[in-house]
Protein backbone atom coordinates (compact mmCIF):
# COMPACT_ATOMS: atom_id res chain seq x y z
CA UNK A 1 0.00 0.00 0.00
CA UNK A 2 2.94 2.32 0.68
CA UNK A 3 4.13 1.93 -2.90
CA UNK A 4 0.63 2.72 -4.09
CA UNK A 5 0.57 5.88 -2.00
CA UNK A 6 3.86 7.04 -3.48
CA UNK A 7 2.72 6.09 -6.96
CA UNK A 8 -0.59 7.90 -6.76
CA UNK A 9 0.92 10.94 -5.09
CA UNK A 10 3.43 11.19 -7.91
CA UNK A 11 0.64 10.67 -10.44
CA UNK A 12 -1.42 13.40 -8.85
CA UNK A 13 1.47 15.83 -9.04
CA UNK A 14 2.73 14.88 -12.48
CA UNK A 15 -0.43 14.05 -14.42
CA UNK A 16 -3.36 15.81 -12.79
CA UNK A 17 -4.08 19.47 -13.19
CA UNK A 18 -7.06 21.58 -12.37
CA UNK A 19 -8.24 23.83 -15.17
CA UNK A 20 -8.89 27.38 -14.04
CA UNK A 21 -12.66 27.72 -14.18
CA UNK A 22 -15.25 29.25 -11.91
CA UNK A 23 -15.52 27.63 -8.47
CA UNK A 24 -17.88 24.73 -7.93
CA UNK A 25 -21.30 26.02 -6.95
CA UNK A 26 -25.06 25.94 -7.28
CA UNK A 27 -24.90 26.20 -11.08
CA UNK A 28 -23.09 22.87 -11.23
CA UNK A 29 -25.67 21.21 -9.00
CA UNK A 30 -28.49 22.65 -11.10
CA UNK A 31 -26.87 21.60 -14.38
CA UNK A 32 -26.14 18.08 -13.14
CA UNK A 33 -29.71 17.87 -11.83
CA UNK A 34 -31.01 18.78 -15.31
CA UNK A 35 -28.90 16.02 -16.88
CA UNK A 36 -30.71 13.21 -15.09
CA UNK A 37 -33.98 15.11 -15.43
CA UNK A 38 -33.47 14.98 -19.21
CA UNK A 39 -32.38 11.34 -19.24
CA UNK A 40 -35.41 10.32 -17.22
CA UNK A 41 -37.81 12.03 -19.60
CA UNK A 42 -37.25 8.86 -21.62
CA UNK A 43 -35.78 6.37 -19.13
CA UNK A 44 -38.63 6.63 -16.61
CA UNK A 45 -41.19 6.67 -19.41
CA UNK A 46 -39.78 3.49 -20.93
CA UNK A 47 -39.08 1.78 -17.62
CA UNK A 48 -42.64 2.46 -16.42
CA UNK A 49 -44.73 2.17 -19.57
CA UNK A 50 -42.91 0.23 -22.29
CA UNK A 51 -43.96 -3.11 -20.78
CA UNK A 52 -47.63 -2.20 -20.60
CA UNK A 53 -47.56 -0.38 -23.96
CA UNK A 54 -46.20 -3.33 -25.93
CA UNK A 55 -48.00 -6.13 -24.09
CA UNK A 56 -51.41 -4.64 -23.25
CA UNK A 57 -51.83 -2.21 -26.17
CA UNK A 58 -49.63 -3.34 -29.06
CA UNK A 59 -50.41 -6.98 -28.26
CA UNK A 60 -47.01 -8.66 -27.98
CA UNK A 61 -47.15 -11.78 -25.81
CA UNK A 62 -45.41 -11.87 -22.43
CA UNK A 63 -43.05 -14.61 -23.56
CA UNK A 64 -42.00 -12.84 -26.75
CA UNK A 65 -41.59 -9.55 -24.92
CA UNK A 66 -39.37 -11.16 -22.27
CA UNK A 67 -37.11 -12.71 -24.92
CA UNK A 68 -36.89 -9.48 -26.94
CA UNK A 69 -35.89 -7.36 -23.96
CA UNK A 70 -33.41 -9.86 -22.57
CA UNK A 71 -31.54 -10.43 -25.83
CA UNK A 72 -31.65 -6.76 -26.90
CA UNK A 73 -30.37 -5.54 -23.55
CA UNK A 74 -27.54 -8.03 -23.27
CA UNK A 75 -26.38 -7.28 -26.82
CA UNK A 76 -26.71 -3.56 -26.18
CA UNK A 77 -24.50 -3.87 -23.11
CA UNK A 78 -21.58 -4.23 -25.52
CA UNK A 79 -22.18 -0.62 -26.57
CA UNK A 80 -21.20 0.73 -23.17
CA UNK A 81 -17.53 -0.29 -23.08
CA UNK A 82 -17.20 0.65 -26.76
CA UNK A 83 -18.61 4.12 -26.15
CA UNK A 84 -16.54 4.49 -22.99
CA UNK A 85 -13.34 3.54 -24.82
CA UNK A 86 -14.14 5.99 -27.63
CA UNK A 87 -14.81 8.81 -25.15
CA UNK A 88 -11.52 8.14 -23.34
CA UNK A 89 -9.61 7.90 -26.61
CA UNK A 90 -11.11 11.08 -28.11
CA UNK A 91 -10.28 13.08 -25.00
CA UNK A 92 -11.26 16.68 -24.34
CA UNK A 93 -12.23 19.34 -26.85
CA UNK A 94 -10.49 22.71 -27.15
CA UNK A 95 -12.46 23.99 -24.16
CA UNK A 96 -11.21 21.19 -21.91
CA UNK A 97 -14.55 19.34 -21.97
CA UNK A 98 -14.23 15.57 -22.29
CA UNK A 99 -17.82 14.56 -21.55
CA UNK A 100 -20.17 17.50 -22.14
CA UNK A 101 -19.64 17.42 -25.90
CA UNK A 102 -21.13 13.92 -26.15
CA UNK A 103 -24.23 14.86 -24.17
CA UNK A 104 -24.78 17.91 -26.40
CA UNK A 105 -24.73 15.72 -29.52
CA UNK A 106 -26.54 12.66 -28.16
CA UNK A 107 -29.36 14.42 -26.31
CA UNK A 108 -31.57 15.22 -29.35
CA UNK A 109 -30.96 11.73 -30.81
CA UNK A 110 -32.08 10.16 -27.54
CA UNK A 111 -35.30 12.18 -27.54
CA UNK A 112 -36.14 11.14 -31.11
CA UNK A 113 -35.48 7.46 -30.39
CA UNK A 114 -37.67 7.50 -27.26
CA UNK A 115 -40.52 9.12 -29.18
CA UNK A 116 -40.42 6.56 -32.00
CA UNK A 117 -40.69 3.72 -29.51
CA UNK A 118 -44.24 4.78 -28.61
CA UNK A 119 -45.44 5.12 -32.20
CA UNK A 120 -48.79 3.33 -32.55
CA UNK A 121 -48.19 0.09 -34.48
CA UNK A 122 -51.13 -1.80 -32.96
CA UNK A 123 -52.74 -2.35 -36.39
CA UNK A 124 -49.56 -3.72 -37.99
CA UNK A 125 -48.96 -7.48 -38.57
CA UNK A 126 -47.66 -9.30 -35.50
CA UNK A 127 -44.21 -10.04 -36.96
CA UNK A 128 -43.75 -6.38 -37.89
CA UNK A 129 -44.74 -5.39 -34.35
CA UNK A 130 -41.99 -7.65 -33.02
CA UNK A 131 -39.42 -6.14 -35.41
CA UNK A 132 -40.50 -2.58 -34.50
CA UNK A 133 -40.19 -3.38 -30.79
CA UNK A 134 -36.65 -4.70 -31.27
CA UNK A 135 -35.41 -1.93 -33.57
CA UNK A 136 -36.93 0.98 -31.63
CA UNK A 137 -35.68 -0.38 -28.32
CA UNK A 138 -32.13 -0.97 -29.58
CA UNK A 139 -32.05 2.51 -31.15
CA UNK A 140 -33.10 4.04 -27.85
CA UNK A 141 -30.54 1.98 -25.93
CA UNK A 142 -27.67 3.05 -28.19
CA UNK A 143 -28.53 6.75 -27.97
CA UNK A 144 -29.05 6.46 -24.22
CA UNK A 145 -25.52 5.02 -23.94
CA UNK A 146 -24.05 7.93 -25.91
CA UNK A 147 -25.59 10.33 -23.38
CA UNK A 148 -25.51 8.39 -20.14
CA UNK A 149 -21.95 7.06 -20.11
CA UNK A 150 -20.39 10.56 -20.41
CA UNK A 151 -22.99 11.94 -18.00
CA UNK A 152 -22.15 9.32 -15.38
CA UNK A 153 -18.41 9.92 -15.68
CA UNK A 154 -18.91 13.70 -15.55
CA UNK A 155 -19.30 13.59 -11.75
CA UNK A 156 -15.67 12.52 -11.31
CA UNK A 157 -14.22 15.51 -13.21
CA UNK A 158 -16.41 18.31 -11.87
CA UNK A 159 -14.80 18.25 -8.43
CA UNK A 160 -12.34 16.27 -6.32
CA UNK A 161 -14.05 16.96 -2.98
CA UNK A 162 -16.02 14.02 -1.51
CA UNK A 163 -18.77 16.22 -0.04
CA UNK A 164 -19.31 17.96 -3.39
CA UNK A 165 -19.44 14.60 -5.17
CA UNK A 166 -22.06 13.44 -2.69
CA UNK A 167 -24.03 16.62 -3.41
CA UNK A 168 -23.81 15.93 -7.16
CA UNK A 169 -25.00 12.37 -6.58
CA UNK A 170 -27.97 13.70 -4.61
CA UNK A 171 -28.69 16.26 -7.35
CA UNK A 172 -28.72 13.45 -9.89
CA UNK A 173 -31.09 11.39 -7.77
CA UNK A 174 -33.40 14.38 -7.39
CA UNK A 175 -33.28 15.03 -11.14
CA UNK A 176 -34.51 11.53 -11.86
CA UNK A 177 -37.12 11.68 -9.13
CA UNK A 178 -38.54 15.06 -10.15
CA UNK A 179 -38.69 13.87 -13.75
CA UNK A 180 -40.88 11.05 -12.53
CA UNK A 181 -43.44 13.43 -11.01
CA UNK A 182 -45.23 14.48 -14.23
CA UNK A 183 -44.84 10.99 -15.64
CA UNK A 184 -46.13 9.40 -12.45
CA UNK A 185 -49.11 11.73 -11.97
CA UNK A 186 -50.25 12.92 -15.39
CA UNK A 187 -49.77 9.80 -17.51
CA UNK A 188 -51.92 7.47 -15.37
CA UNK A 189 -54.73 10.04 -15.44
CA UNK A 190 -54.55 10.19 -19.25
CA UNK A 191 -53.73 6.61 -20.12
CA UNK A 192 -56.09 4.57 -17.93
CA UNK A 193 -59.85 4.23 -18.20
CA UNK A 194 -62.39 2.01 -16.45
CA UNK A 195 -64.59 -0.47 -18.31
CA UNK A 196 -67.18 -3.00 -17.23
CA UNK A 197 -66.28 -6.59 -18.08
CA UNK A 198 -68.66 -9.35 -19.12
CA UNK A 199 -69.10 -10.53 -15.53
CA UNK A 200 -70.18 -7.03 -14.44
CA UNK A 201 -66.94 -6.17 -12.61
CA UNK A 202 -64.94 -3.00 -13.26
CA UNK A 203 -61.57 -3.25 -15.00
CA UNK A 204 -58.93 -0.54 -15.41
CA UNK A 205 -57.43 -0.71 -18.92
CA UNK A 206 -54.48 1.06 -20.55
CA UNK A 207 -55.05 3.40 -23.55
CA UNK A 208 -51.73 3.16 -25.34
CA UNK A 209 -52.76 5.38 -28.24
CA UNK A 210 -52.17 8.43 -26.05
CA UNK A 211 -48.51 7.63 -25.44
CA UNK A 212 -47.01 8.99 -28.68
CA UNK A 213 -47.98 12.65 -28.16
CA UNK A 214 -46.87 12.34 -24.54
CA UNK A 215 -43.48 11.05 -25.71
CA UNK A 216 -43.14 13.95 -28.17
CA UNK A 217 -43.71 16.50 -25.40
CA UNK A 218 -41.28 14.80 -23.06
CA UNK A 219 -38.65 14.65 -25.82
CA UNK A 220 -38.78 18.43 -26.23
CA UNK A 221 -38.35 18.88 -22.47
CA UNK A 222 -35.37 16.50 -22.54
CA UNK A 223 -33.55 18.49 -25.25
CA UNK A 224 -33.96 21.69 -23.23
CA UNK A 225 -32.71 19.89 -20.12
CA UNK A 226 -29.52 18.69 -21.82
CA UNK A 227 -28.85 22.23 -23.05
CA UNK A 228 -29.17 23.52 -19.49
CA UNK A 229 -26.67 20.90 -18.34
CA UNK A 230 -24.21 21.84 -21.07
CA UNK A 231 -24.20 25.54 -20.22
CA UNK A 232 -24.18 25.21 -16.42
CA UNK A 233 -21.66 22.54 -15.45
CA UNK A 234 -17.87 22.76 -15.64
CA UNK A 235 -15.29 20.01 -16.11
CA UNK A 236 -12.51 21.17 -13.81
CA UNK A 237 -10.31 18.12 -13.28
CA UNK A 238 -8.34 16.75 -16.21
CA UNK A 239 -5.48 14.35 -16.63
CA UNK A 240 -2.54 14.69 -18.95
CA UNK A 241 -2.89 12.45 -21.98
CA UNK A 242 -0.46 9.57 -22.12
CA UNK A 243 1.81 9.49 -25.15
CA UNK A 244 3.19 6.49 -26.97
CA UNK A 245 0.75 4.25 -25.12
CA UNK A 246 -2.33 2.77 -26.73
CA UNK A 247 -5.47 2.39 -24.68
CA UNK A 248 -6.25 -1.26 -23.94
CA UNK A 249 -9.76 -2.04 -22.81
CA UNK A 250 -8.65 -5.58 -21.91
CA UNK A 251 -6.13 -4.18 -19.47
CA UNK A 252 -8.69 -1.77 -18.08
CA UNK A 253 -11.20 -4.63 -17.68
CA UNK A 254 -8.61 -6.67 -15.80
CA UNK A 255 -8.09 -3.72 -13.49
CA UNK A 256 -11.85 -3.36 -13.05
CA UNK A 257 -12.17 -7.00 -12.04
CA UNK A 258 -9.54 -6.50 -9.32
CA UNK A 259 -11.35 -3.40 -8.04
CA UNK A 260 -13.52 -4.52 -5.12
CA UNK A 261 -15.27 -1.17 -4.93
CA UNK A 262 -16.30 -1.26 -8.60
CA UNK A 263 -17.37 -4.89 -8.40
CA UNK A 264 -19.41 -4.28 -5.24
CA UNK A 265 -21.25 -1.21 -6.51
CA UNK A 266 -21.91 -3.05 -9.78
CA UNK A 267 -23.41 -6.01 -7.92
CA UNK A 268 -25.45 -3.70 -5.67
CA UNK A 269 -26.75 -1.82 -8.71
CA UNK A 270 -27.62 -5.09 -10.44
CA UNK A 271 -29.69 -6.07 -7.40
CA UNK A 272 -31.31 -2.63 -7.31
CA UNK A 273 -32.26 -2.64 -10.99
CA UNK A 274 -33.17 -6.31 -11.25
CA UNK A 275 -35.44 -6.40 -8.21
CA UNK A 276 -36.21 -2.91 -6.86
CA UNK A 277 -36.56 -0.88 -10.06
CA UNK A 278 -38.22 -3.63 -12.10
CA UNK A 279 -40.92 -3.85 -9.42
CA UNK A 280 -42.37 -0.67 -11.00
CA UNK A 281 -44.01 -2.94 -13.57
CA UNK A 282 -45.53 -5.00 -10.78
CA UNK A 283 -46.75 -1.93 -8.90
CA UNK A 284 -48.75 -0.81 -11.94
CA UNK A 285 -50.30 -4.25 -12.34
CA UNK A 286 -51.07 -4.34 -8.61
CA UNK A 287 -53.15 -1.17 -8.91
CA UNK A 288 -54.86 -2.55 -12.01
CA UNK A 289 -55.54 -6.12 -10.96
CA UNK A 290 -55.55 -6.09 -7.15
CA UNK A 291 -56.92 -2.63 -6.29
CA UNK A 292 -58.87 -2.38 -9.60
CA UNK A 293 -57.79 1.18 -10.42
CA UNK A 294 -54.75 1.85 -12.64
CA UNK A 295 -55.00 5.58 -11.95
CA UNK A 296 -53.83 4.87 -8.40
CA UNK A 297 -50.34 4.48 -9.84
CA UNK A 298 -50.29 8.30 -9.96
CA UNK A 299 -49.76 8.18 -6.19
CA UNK A 300 -46.70 5.96 -6.65
CA UNK A 301 -44.67 9.13 -7.10
CA UNK A 302 -45.14 9.79 -3.37
CA UNK A 303 -43.17 6.62 -2.67
CA UNK A 304 -40.28 8.14 -4.66
CA UNK A 305 -40.29 11.81 -3.63
CA UNK A 306 -40.86 11.52 0.13
CA UNK A 307 -37.92 9.11 0.65
CA UNK A 308 -35.66 11.51 -1.24
CA UNK A 309 -36.73 14.38 1.00
CA UNK A 310 -36.10 12.26 4.09
CA UNK A 311 -32.78 11.01 2.75
CA UNK A 312 -31.58 14.44 1.70
CA UNK A 313 -32.28 15.88 5.14
CA UNK A 314 -30.83 12.96 7.09
CA UNK A 315 -27.95 12.46 4.68
CA UNK A 316 -27.07 16.14 4.75
CA UNK A 317 -26.79 15.96 8.52
CA UNK A 318 -24.95 12.67 8.92
CA UNK A 319 -23.22 11.47 5.72
CA UNK A 320 -20.11 13.54 6.45
CA UNK A 321 -19.91 12.04 9.94
CA UNK A 322 -20.72 8.40 9.20
CA UNK A 323 -19.84 7.93 5.51
CA UNK A 324 -21.74 7.02 2.34
CA UNK A 325 -21.40 3.27 2.76
CA UNK A 326 -22.64 3.35 6.34
CA UNK A 327 -25.58 5.63 5.51
CA UNK A 328 -26.59 3.21 2.75
CA UNK A 329 -26.48 -0.17 4.44
CA UNK A 330 -27.69 0.32 8.02
CA UNK A 331 -30.98 2.19 7.38
CA UNK A 332 -31.86 -0.34 4.65
CA UNK A 333 -32.62 -2.91 7.36
CA UNK A 334 -35.88 -1.01 7.94
CA UNK A 335 -36.80 -1.41 4.25
CA UNK A 336 -36.13 -5.15 4.46
CA UNK A 337 -38.40 -5.56 7.48
CA UNK A 338 -41.25 -3.51 5.99
CA UNK A 339 -41.25 -5.20 2.59
CA UNK A 340 -41.22 -8.54 4.39
CA UNK A 341 -44.35 -7.41 6.25
CA UNK A 342 -45.98 -6.27 2.99
CA UNK A 343 -45.30 -9.66 1.41
CA UNK A 344 -47.12 -11.59 4.14
CA UNK A 345 -49.84 -9.08 5.13
CA UNK A 346 -52.94 -9.07 2.84
CA UNK A 347 -53.27 -5.27 2.64
CA UNK A 348 -56.69 -4.30 1.25
CA UNK A 349 -56.45 -0.52 1.40
CA UNK A 350 -54.34 1.09 -1.36
CA UNK A 351 -53.56 4.11 0.84
CA UNK A 352 -52.04 1.84 3.48
CA UNK A 353 -50.13 -0.01 0.76
CA UNK A 354 -48.66 3.23 -0.61
CA UNK A 355 -47.89 4.46 2.91
CA UNK A 356 -45.94 1.30 3.69
CA UNK A 357 -43.96 1.76 0.48
CA UNK A 358 -43.17 5.37 1.39
CA UNK A 359 -41.79 4.37 4.79
CA UNK A 360 -39.88 1.36 3.42
CA UNK A 361 -38.27 3.38 0.64
CA UNK A 362 -37.39 6.12 3.12
CA UNK A 363 -35.19 3.62 4.95
CA UNK A 364 -33.51 2.76 1.63
CA UNK A 365 -32.61 6.31 0.61
CA UNK A 366 -28.87 5.61 0.57
CA UNK A 367 -28.77 3.38 -2.51
CA UNK A 368 -30.73 6.04 -4.42
CA UNK A 369 -28.87 9.13 -3.23
CA UNK A 370 -25.29 7.84 -3.08
CA UNK A 371 -24.98 5.29 -5.90
CA UNK A 372 -23.30 7.72 -8.26
CA UNK A 373 -20.97 9.05 -5.58
CA UNK A 374 -19.96 5.46 -4.80
CA UNK A 375 -19.27 4.92 -8.50
CA UNK A 376 -17.04 8.01 -8.59
CA UNK A 377 -15.25 6.75 -5.49
CA UNK A 378 -14.68 3.39 -7.20
CA UNK A 379 -13.06 5.25 -10.13
CA UNK A 380 -10.71 6.90 -7.63
CA UNK A 381 -10.12 3.51 -6.00
CA UNK A 382 -8.98 2.13 -9.36
CA UNK A 383 -6.47 4.98 -9.66
CA UNK A 384 -5.35 4.43 -6.08
CA UNK A 385 -4.67 0.76 -6.74
CA UNK A 386 -3.06 0.96 -10.17
CA UNK A 387 -2.08 4.55 -10.88
CA UNK A 388 -4.22 4.40 -14.04
CA UNK A 389 -7.35 6.45 -14.58
CA UNK A 390 -9.91 5.96 -17.38
CA UNK A 391 -13.15 7.47 -16.07
CA UNK A 392 -15.37 6.84 -19.08
CA UNK A 393 -14.22 3.26 -19.61
CA UNK A 394 -14.68 2.30 -15.96
CA UNK A 395 -18.07 3.93 -15.82
CA UNK A 396 -19.00 2.27 -19.13
CA UNK A 397 -18.12 -1.16 -17.74
CA UNK A 398 -20.26 -0.42 -14.70
CA UNK A 399 -23.01 0.83 -17.02
CA UNK A 400 -22.78 -2.38 -19.04
CA UNK A 401 -23.62 -4.39 -15.94
CA UNK A 402 -26.52 -2.01 -15.23
CA UNK A 403 -27.87 -2.53 -18.74
CA UNK A 404 -27.65 -6.29 -18.49
CA UNK A 405 -29.49 -6.08 -15.17
CA UNK A 406 -32.07 -3.77 -16.73
CA UNK A 407 -32.67 -6.26 -19.52
CA UNK A 408 -32.99 -9.09 -17.03
CA UNK A 409 -35.30 -7.00 -14.86
CA UNK A 410 -37.60 -5.99 -17.69
CA UNK A 411 -37.74 -9.56 -18.95
CA UNK A 412 -37.87 -11.43 -15.65
CA UNK A 413 -41.10 -9.75 -14.56
CA UNK A 414 -43.18 -10.92 -17.56
CA UNK A 415 -41.38 -14.27 -17.46
CA UNK A 416 -42.22 -14.82 -13.77
CA UNK A 417 -45.82 -13.73 -14.33
CA UNK A 418 -46.16 -16.07 -17.32
CA UNK A 419 -44.72 -18.94 -15.26
CA UNK A 420 -46.82 -18.38 -12.11
CA UNK A 421 -50.02 -17.32 -13.90
CA UNK A 422 -50.13 -19.20 -17.23
CA UNK A 423 -53.84 -18.42 -17.71
CA UNK A 424 -53.38 -14.68 -17.25
CA UNK A 425 -53.55 -12.53 -20.39
CA UNK A 426 -52.56 -8.99 -19.47
CA UNK A 427 -54.33 -7.62 -22.57
CA UNK A 428 -57.60 -9.37 -21.64
CA UNK A 429 -59.28 -8.03 -18.46
CA UNK A 430 -61.53 -11.09 -18.32
CA UNK A 431 -58.53 -13.12 -17.08
CA UNK A 432 -57.73 -10.76 -14.20
CA UNK A 433 -58.99 -12.99 -11.39
CA UNK A 434 -58.73 -12.18 -7.65
CA UNK A 435 -56.15 -14.97 -7.28
CA UNK A 436 -54.06 -13.45 -10.05
CA UNK A 437 -54.29 -10.03 -8.38
CA UNK A 438 -53.10 -11.47 -5.07
CA UNK A 439 -50.12 -13.13 -6.75
CA UNK A 440 -49.17 -9.87 -8.45
CA UNK A 441 -49.44 -8.02 -5.11
CA UNK A 442 -47.13 -10.47 -3.36
CA UNK A 443 -44.62 -10.28 -6.20
CA UNK A 444 -44.57 -6.48 -6.00
CA UNK A 445 -43.41 -6.80 -2.37
CA UNK A 446 -41.11 -9.80 -2.92
CA UNK A 447 -39.01 -8.13 -5.62
CA UNK A 448 -37.84 -5.11 -3.57
CA UNK A 449 -37.45 -7.34 -0.49
CA UNK A 450 -34.98 -9.57 -2.33
CA UNK A 451 -33.25 -6.54 -3.83
CA UNK A 452 -32.59 -4.77 -0.54
CA UNK A 453 -31.34 -7.97 1.12
CA UNK A 454 -28.82 -8.45 -1.69
CA UNK A 455 -27.74 -4.80 -1.61
CA UNK A 456 -27.06 -5.02 2.12
CA UNK A 457 -25.02 -8.21 1.76
CA UNK A 458 -22.92 -6.92 -1.15
CA UNK A 459 -22.10 -3.52 0.32
CA UNK A 460 -21.49 -4.85 3.83
CA UNK A 461 -19.18 -7.73 2.87
CA UNK A 462 -17.55 -6.61 -0.41
CA UNK A 463 -17.51 -2.81 -0.77
CA UNK A 464 -14.22 -1.74 0.91
CA UNK A 465 -14.59 2.05 1.13
CA UNK A 466 -16.01 2.81 4.54
CA UNK A 467 -15.59 6.35 5.87
CA UNK A 468 -12.07 5.78 7.19
CA UNK A 469 -10.79 4.09 4.02
CA UNK A 470 -12.41 6.75 1.82
CA UNK A 471 -10.64 9.52 3.71
CA UNK A 472 -7.31 7.69 3.40
CA UNK A 473 -7.81 7.30 -0.35
CA UNK A 474 -8.84 10.90 -0.94
CA UNK A 475 -5.88 12.20 1.05
CA UNK A 476 -3.51 10.09 -1.05
CA UNK A 477 -5.02 11.09 -4.39
CA UNK A 478 -5.99 14.68 -3.66
CA UNK A 479 -4.01 16.08 -0.74
CA UNK A 480 -4.90 19.58 -1.93
CA UNK A 481 -8.61 18.91 -1.24
CA UNK A 482 -8.13 19.00 2.51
Amino acid sequence: MENNLEKTAALSAAQQKTITKRPFGIRDLFGYFMGDFGCNMSFTLINSYMFIFFTQYIGISLGHYAIIILISKILDGVNDPIVGAIVDKMGADKHGNKFKQWIFIGGPLLSIAATLMFFDVSSWPYLVKLIWCVLSYVAWDITFTIVNVPYGALNSVMTIKPTQRAALSSARAWGGAIAGVPLGIIIPMLAYTTITSADGSSKSVFQGGKMFPIAVGLGIVAVVSFALLYFNVEERVTHAEKKEEKFSYIQMLKGFLTNRAAIAISLASIAQILFVNSAAQLHQLTYQMYFHDGQLSAYQVIAQIVPLVVGTVIGGLFVGKFGKKEMTIWPSIGAILLYGTMFFAPVQNPIIWIGLQVVANSFAFGIVLYTWALVSDSIDYQEWLSGERNEASIYATYSMFRKIASGLGQSVVPAVIAFLLPKLNVSNPETWTPAAGETIRRLSAAFPLIGYVLIFIVLFFIYPLDRKKSEEMEQALHPEAK
